[in-house]
């Protein structure tokens, strides 16, 4: 049988921002194998942010909702609550019946704890990975009373959770609600005799340290990767340290790295140059010697026909001599 799963999971402005690259599928590449980018075109919104930067939405729904709350670096400023079940139970309902699963639980979190549509940063399905899930990214505000009692709304992610059990309240409240729509699902087992251990307990089981490092290389290593101006303007919180660090600096070094490029392309150029500069000197000296060879070699020819022609003469003069009976042998001794 498949569970019905409902996670939240509390972030401060930090960890926020960090969420919308995964969420909102902004990067080019990801860390995360089981992300297929051929089929994120089939990913949706149930709310889609005006921004991809979260904390610009935050700042925007902040203003616009007049929402209250004194806030510092490690305060909770935004909640994610990841809705799912397993691939067999998708399979089994159909593209049409799992978008009302998604349909039906969004609108159970906007009534949640009086949270209403319009705190919620972000609600979108990824369809792209192994298992259908939706991720909900949300301001946790509360009824509250400003100074002079009158009713206002506050960002408080300690009083939306302030009760012992709110998970497992959470958790009911799901099953309820996935029952009432017709969805055949279990709600998860809790587990009231659980032995907890402390939180330096479970970061060493969990290999926690290692894990925050590899997580920053990854970090690192998959920055974001955008692919016009607007993505970038979307995503990033534009002001101008954001700019020179994520814009001109990754620009400019490429600038640089093209520049030793063509410097070292330079210099084996010259090398190249200076080669074909030597053999083209050699080239014109072996036709010099070549037209000297011809040269000698005409005048050799030369002299090698008037020997032959020295040489017939002769045998003729000979021939005459004997024919006439003059002994030239005598005629040489008497010379002599």
């Amino acid at each position: 049988m498949s569970f019905a799963i409902i996670r939240n999971e509390k972030y401060t402005k930090d960890q926020m921002i960090k969420l919308a690259p995964h969420n909102e599928r902004v990067k080019s590449k990801y860390s995360n194998q089981n992300i297929d980018i051929s089929k994120s075109h089939l990913n949706y919104h149930l709310k889609q942010p005006m921004y991809a930067n979260y904390f610009k939405e935050f700042k925007r729904l902040k203003e616009e909702n007049n929402l209250k709350g004194q806030l510092h670096k490690n305060s909770i400023y935004a909640c994610e609550m990841i809705i799912t079940s397993d691939k067999d139970f998708f399979s089994s309902i159909g593209e049409r019946e799992t978008k009302r699963y998604f349909k039906t639980a969004y609108e159970f979190i906007c009534n949640y704890k009086n949270l209403g549509s319009e705190n919620i940063i972000s609600a979108v399905v990824h369809m792209d990975e192994e298992t259908p899930h939706m991720h909900i990214t949300y301001i946790p505000v509360v009824d509250s009373k400003d100074k002079e009692g009158n009713p206002t709304r506050k960002i408080g992610g300690y009083d939306f959770w302030k009760e012992k059990n709110s998970y497992m309240l959470l958790q009911d409240a799901f099953y309820e609600n996935v029952l009432t729509n017709g969805f055949k699902l279990e709600r998860g087992k809790s587990n009231p005799d659980r032995n907890y251990k402390s939180v330096e307990e479970l970061k060493k089981i969990t290999n926690f340290y290692e894990t925050k490092k590899l997580e920053k290389k990854l970090e690192d290593e998959y920055a974001p990767i955008y692919t016009s101006m607007k993505s970038f303007i979307n995503y990033e919180n534009f002001t101008p340290e954001s700019v020179d660090k994520n814009l001109l600096q990754p620009l400019l070094n490429e600038i640089n790295r093209l520049n030793n490029q063509i410097k070292n392309l330079k210099l084996q150029l010259s090398k190249y140059q200076t080669a074909i500069d030597e053999y083209s000197k050699l080239k014109d000296e072996n036709e010099l010697l070549k037209e000297n060879v011809d040269s000698k070699q005409k005048e050799l020819d030369v002299l090698y026909n008037l020997i032959i022609h020295l040489n017939e003469e002769k045998d003729r003069i000979v021939e005459k001599c004997r024919i006439l009976g003059i002994n030239l042998e005598n005629k040489k001794e008497q010379a002599d």
